[in-house]
């Protein structure tokens, strides 16, 4: 009988990254077991977001922080595998891209409170946030998934690369639809305001980011 011989890699980063997210939902189950079991139920009802929402500073929370870890992970492995699948002439270090993506957030998240503290609609883009970061949170628990299976399976194909990229598109349409559903009336009510908000801060950013790490990168 013939030996098989598997070329084996052991995706140390990768693995790191998977189990620090998987660290982090533990904690934040051991920190509140009913919120996290709220979290969880978001998938079938609205009952963590109508009590949690109601609460100040919820975007800012432990709690909330290791929800984001997850969400954090599965991002940044699939900026890494989609430059690495799809062959791009670029040089990323993986160690920078988590970093990178985290500061990123960050920069936009406290423009988002200052500009919202200056056109007096705090309220309600902290609520939106709030959200909009909870169902992506949700969404991360299902990519965690099939980021795994297509690092440590065989099946590192096309077919396991498009249903990621297809399954994490589709959660963030479905996260930005529910976002705006959920905060319809409000809408309505600071409709100029939201709408500088929508293109300064939830589109402009995305562009230059872009531009900057993949156009720009690509052409030198």
């Amino acid at each position: 009988m013939n030996e098989v011989l598997r070329n084996t890699n052991f995706h140390t980063t990768e693995t790191i990254l998977l189990f620090s997210a998987l660290v982090s939902l533990t904690l934040a189950k051991l920190m509140n077991e009913q919120k996290f079991q709220a979290f969880i139920m978001l998938f079938i009802n609205y009952k963590y977001l109508k009590i949690y929402s109601k609460e100040g500073n919820q975007s800012t929370s432990v709690f909330n922080f290791f929800l984001f870890i997850p969400q954090l992970v599965c991002l940044s492995l699939i900026v890494w595998i989609t430059v690495e699948f799809l062959d791009f002439p670029l040089t990323i270090n993986p160690y920078l891209i988590l970093p990178f993506l985290f500061l990123f957030i960050l920069f936009k998240f406290y423009l988002e409170k200052i500009i919202a503290t200056i056109f007096d609609i705090l309220p309600f883009v902290e609520s939106f946030h709030f959200h909009k970061v909870t169902y992506r949170n949700l969404s991360a628990l299902v990519l965690l998934p099939l980021i795994s299976l297509f690092i440590y399976s065989d099946l590192r194909g096309n077919i396991v690369f498009y249903i990621i990229i297809l399954t994490f598109l589709s959660l963030n349409t479905i996260s930005t639809v529910l976002t705006l559903r959920n905060h319809q009336k409000l809408i309505g009510k600071y409709l100029f305001y939201f709408i500088l908000y929508l293109c300064a801060l939830e589109i402009a950013p995305y562009l230059i980011l872009i531009k900057f790490y993949f156009i720009d990168k690509a052409s030198n």
